[in-house]
């Protein structure tokens, strides 16, 4: 992807201030009690914010919305029981529109334990987009409560439609400002845009980690895939890194929080041309029922990734074989049982050429649909046109 070049503009606005004041009093002494007790603990207290664009031009979006929002509260609940020992999990989900019977910037639900917080069915889009307002305010507020906190993680999911054009309060220079501060405490934040210049945008809010969805129902629902599958990534290796805390010290665990966080979103698009395989890595590759592996990415699979002559289907050596050629239902068949194989095998990364796009012939249109499931794997990377089938493109991590 040929990178964009662009000169942001000198803030306008200064950052709203907060009022200690009043933020100090609705913090109650329990809820400190509870900070130290958990700091001493050794256990993670991660904040999930999701702000999520209720503008008008979402509108045909609205189903997709909700069942990503939805599964998403799923997969953070999951996450607090699988990890209960070294974290402890909480959401707040903020809404943003700007119309004249409803506040601009509505916060649903406020750092509530994921364990109490039910299914979200509150979206109606309508009105502008106050996109900086909303992320803005909705940082700020979170900060406050939280920053006393060591074991506090904020993890930030946005997604919009368009772009900004409804603020009073805040700039991309404020915003920028503030993110950068959070992200060096350990945050992480991902956007997730349609409709406007992601990349952009997101460089432009210092947001490292990004993704670009088509304006539909399968764009939506692929980029709430996405994202879960990154939050799924997330938890298990801050899972990791609580469980090694008392061999690290202060300044490494701190580094080590960041690096994890930068790289929210992992590298999934497989490379065009692939010579060497790092020490976990799959190739897989398109076959035929007999396992005659005599042309294109099964020849190369054979010279340098132990493929096997006769054997056309599954693991050998350090490559996979789907079979092509026997039509589109069998390949289906084929495909679930490597997805069945890839969750078995989290340990490893899988990078799935385009099969059936040679001499099956067979377009990425056609194929691209049976890896859908993929999407959510955090251990499978497919061939850029098939992401873009999918309604995916422009990911970046930091």
């Amino acid at each position: 992807m040929i990178p964009f070049l662009f000169k942001s503009k000198k803030a306008q606005k200064d950052t709203p201030k907060s009022n200690p004041a009043t933020d100090e009093a609705n913090t109650t002494q329990s809820e400190k009690r509870e900070r130290n007790d958990e700091r001493t603990n050794g256990v993670a207290n991660i904040y999930n914010l999701i702000i999520v664009d209720e503008s008008g031009s979402m509108g045909s979006l609205t189903n997709a919305t909700l069942s990503g929002v939805n599964e998403t509260i799923n997969t953070i609940r999951s996450a607090a029981q699988t990890y209960s020992s070294t974290q402890r999990h909480y959401l707040t989900l903020v809404t943003f529109d700007e119309s004249s019977s409803r506040p601009a910037i509505r916060t649903l639900i406020n750092r509530k334990p994921i364990e109490k917080v039910g299914d979200f069915h509150d979206y109606e889009p309508n009105g502008c987009t106050p996109l900086y307002d909303a992320i803005g305010e909705s940082l700020t507020e979170l900060n406050q409560r939280i920053s006393e906190d060591k074991d506090a993680i904020g993890v930030v999911t946005i997604l919009t439609d368009g772009l900004e054009n409804a603020s009073h309060k805040w700039n991309a220079g404020s915003i920028k400002k503030l993110i950068e501060q959070l992200s060096e405490r350990g945050w992480s934040f991902s956007y997730m845009g349609a409709g406007h210049d992601v990349k952009s945008i997101a460089d432009l809010l210092s947001i490292g980690n990004y993704i670009e969805f088509s304006h539909d129902e399968v764009g939506t629902r692929n980029t709430w895939a996405y994202e879960r599958s990154a939050k799924r990534n997330l938890y298990r290796e801050m899972d990791i890194m609580y469980c090694q805390q008392a061999s690290m010290n202060e300044d490494s665990f701190r580094e080590r929080r960041r690096s994890i966080s930068r790289s929210y979103y992992s590298p999934r698009v497989t490379p065009n041309r692939i010579n060497q395989l790092n020490e976990n890595e799959i190739f897989v590759f398109g076959s035929n029922i007999d396992g005659m592996h005599t042309g294109g990415a099964s020849a190369l699979a054979v010279k340098n990734f132990g493929a096997i002559m006769g054997q056309g289907e599954g693991l050998q050596g350090r490559s996979y074989a789907i079979p092509t050629t026997d039509g589109l239902a069998t390949m289906q068949n084929a495909i679930n049982r490597f997805i069945g194989f890839a969750e078995q095998h989290p340990e490893l990364h899988f990078l799935v050429t385009a099969i059936g796009c040679g001499v099956a012939g067979y377009s990425p249109r056609e194929i691209a649909p049976l890896f859908e499931s993929c999407v959510r794997l955090e251990n499978v990377s497919l061939p850029e046109e098939f992401w873009n089938t999918l309604g995916l493109s422009n990911f970046c991590m930091a």
